[in-house]
């Protein structure tokens, strides 16, 4: 075979099934992040104010309480961006880096299903542009 001529590059399934996997965690993910802030609205607008008014917490623990789950919040809608962001990615064998790091934070929310994600994309990798 001369060196101008390429082979055609063999498709697995692999990157598939880890986009498939990558986006079903980013979708649970952003689910998280809905109820966080669902329970942020409630607490913040009832529970919390109900406590305040009858002096059963102080001001600055509420404060405290608030910002926790809204610190909560954001990092769980970082950890489901990246996981979608990483399963487009490996359903289109566009850019193996974005899906190799989608799937790599999608350990850090579920680890067995995103380590074989991670595993499936680290293989694939010449599947990739």
């Amino acid at each position: 075979m001369r060196a101008s001529e390429a082979r055609p590059i063999e498709t697995t399934w692999k990157p598939t099934v880890a986009g498939i996997i990558n986006i079903v965690i980013g979708i649970l993910n952003l689910f998280g992040v809905f109820i966080i802030m669902v329970i942020l609205v409630a607490i913040g607008g009832g529970v919390m104010a109900l406590s305040r008014i009858a002096e059963l917490m102080p001001l600055w623990l509420s404060g405290i309480i608030q910002g926790f789950m809204v610190i909560a919040a954001l990092l769980m809608a970082v950890f489901s961006a990246l996981p979608l962001i990483g399963g487009i990615n490996a359903l289109q064998r566009k850019n193996w880096g974005l899906a190799l790091a989608g799937s790599i934070v999608a350990i850090l929310s579920t680890a067995l299903p995103g380590i074989a994600a991670t595993v499936l994309v680290a293989l694939s990798r010449k599947e990739f542009e």
